[in-house]
This record gives structure tokens, C-alpha cells and sequence, in this order.
């Protein structure tokens, strides 16, 4: 157990079988929380605190924006302080906002166990909501990605009835890189695309913008022609599929525009 925000609230609910034993990885804690940046990449101790997140280069430099995005929008400010990136991840469910911002990151993760190393995507890692590609005696130890270039920035918006304490009708992410007005390289992700109720990027989409001029125009024709070729949408208890449709649209172009407001204003 790292910080336990989400294994006690299972356990709590009885959404998983009481276990005989909890062992407590705390003491791992002096090897495993940091945020540091060594040969372009930038590296994070897998129980790194969303508060320990909020205090590095992720919360001071634009190109990591779209960490105080979620930072801000994450549960009550206590559960920021004990709550682990490594515990997030593991979770696998659409609610949860870090997957859906290191997917635009192109993540990766370091698996470690008494036999060696293992390093996967977190693209690889998701299989579908609550299943991961972690074996019984494997721990995530880091999660990296490549330094993102100074002309780059990312956004995240998190879309519902109130500002705390949610967990999203509709969440996005978008990363941007400009060259002049061009968009050099752009990655988008939302809470979920298709049939997996699970975080994933919208690449359709991403490959028509990149290479275009940046404009409102442009954006208005990905949202209302390429992204609803790629993604569907489900209704439940909480709102209509056409409504989360129409709300995935408008948090895509907003999400690009913000980044490249952050861009243009260094």
C-alpha cells in the first residue's frame, strides 16, 4: 500500500476482497519520492505525493502546466498531501486524471521485482478499467518522459457540476508544441475513447492537426469532423452519451488553446 486513498475506500466498500495482509511501503519512501530531470528526461519516484509533484519543476515550469491543472481539481487538499502518483496509476479507471496527463506525455514505466526490471509504456500497462499489466510481484517503481522542448505546454480540464471533490463527466488533457503559429506536435487524451472505460489518446484527431496552422477554425473542424470518428461515447446514470460528446469537443479546443496561450506567454 503506498498512500491508500483508493486500496482503503475498496476495501472500505467491499469492491474487493478483504485481504489477510496489507504490507505498507512507506519505508520505501526515501528511495522511491522524487522529481528530478537527468539526460532529458524527466523522472518521478512512484511514491512521489501529489503534493511532492505540486513542489518540483512540474508545478514552476509552463511546459508541465497541465500538472497543476489536475493538482488543483484533485479530491480535498488532504488527500493531496498522502495520495501517490504510483498508487493513481495502478487504480486504472477512467477518473483517474494523472493517466489521462501522462498519456499526452508519452509515459513510460519502470516495473521492478526480485527477478529484474521490466519497462512498459503506460499505454502498454492499461488494459481496462481496474486491470493493469502488473504482475503479483512486481512494484512500480518510476514513471519518465522525455523533456519536453521550451516552445511546448499542456493543459487538462476536468469538466462537471462543481469544482472539488469530483470525478469528472468529461476529462481531457492535450499536449502542445508550436513552431511560429504550426502545431509542430500535439498529443490529446480523454477519460475514455472507445470501448474501454479507461483513459486513452484520441490519434485520429492528433494526426490531423499536426502540421496545421493553429486556429479556431482548424480546432472547430477537429472537434465536429475527426473526433467523432474516433470516439463513442456511453450513457449512464449520470448524463446522456450526446451530452459527453458535445462536452468532449469543446474540452478538446479548449484544452489546445489554453497550452498554446501558456506557450505564447513564456
Amino acid at each position: 500500500m503506498a498512500g491508500g486513498s483508493e486500496l482503503l475506500l475498496l476495501i472500505r466498500d467491499r469492491k474487493i476482497p478483504v485481504p489477510k495482509y496489507v504490507v505498507a511501503l512507506e519505508p520505501l519512501k526515501k528511495d522511491l519520492s522524487y522529481v528530478k530531470v537527468e539526460d532529458d528526461t524527466v523522472k518521478i519516484g512512484a511514491l512521489t505525493t501529489l503534493w511532492g509533484l505540486h513542489n518540483s519543476i512540474l508545478g514552476r515550469d509552463k511546459r508541465f502546466a497541465g500538472f497543476e491543472d489536475v493538482f488543483h481539481g484533485f479530491a480535498t487538499m488532504a488527500m493531496r498531501f498522502y495520495a501517490t502518483l504510483g498508487g493513481n496509476l495502478v487504480s486504472a479507471t477512467q477518473y483517474n486524471d494523472y493517466i489521462t496527463l501522462l498519456l499526452v506525455y508519452d509515459a513510460k514505466l519502470k516495473l521492478q521485482s526480485v527477478n529484474g526490471v521490466r519497462e512498459l509504456s503506460l499505454e502498454e500497462f492499461l488494459i481496462d478499467k481496474r486491470k493493469v499489466d502488473l504482475r503479483p510481484n512486481e512494484l512500480i517503481t518510476e514513471i519518465s518522459f522525455k523533456l519536453p522542448p521550451e516552445n511546448s505546454s499542456s493543459s487538462f480540464i476536468k469538466f462537471d457540476r462543481r469544482r472539488i471533490l469530483i470525478a469528472g463527466v468529461v476529462t481531457g488533457a492535450a499536449y502542445l508544441e508550436l513552431e511560429g503559429n504550426t502545431i509542430k506536435d500535439v498529443r490529446v487524451s480523454f477519460d475514455m475513447v472507445r470501448d474501454k472505460r479507461i483513459p486513452a489518446r484520441a490519434r485520429k484527431t492528433e494526426e490531423f492537426l499536426k502540421g496545421k496552422e493553429l486556429s479556431e477554425e482548424i480546432l472547430e473542424e477537429a472537434a465536429e469532423k475527426v473526433l467523432p470518428t474516433e470516439m463513442v461515447r456511453i450513457t449512464d446514470w449520470w448524463t446522456t452519451a450526446e451530452y459527453r460528446m458535445d462536452m468532449s469537443k469543446v474540452v478538446l479546443k479548449r484544452n489546445i488553446l489554453k497550452a498554446a496561450e501558456r506557450i505564447r506567454e513564456g
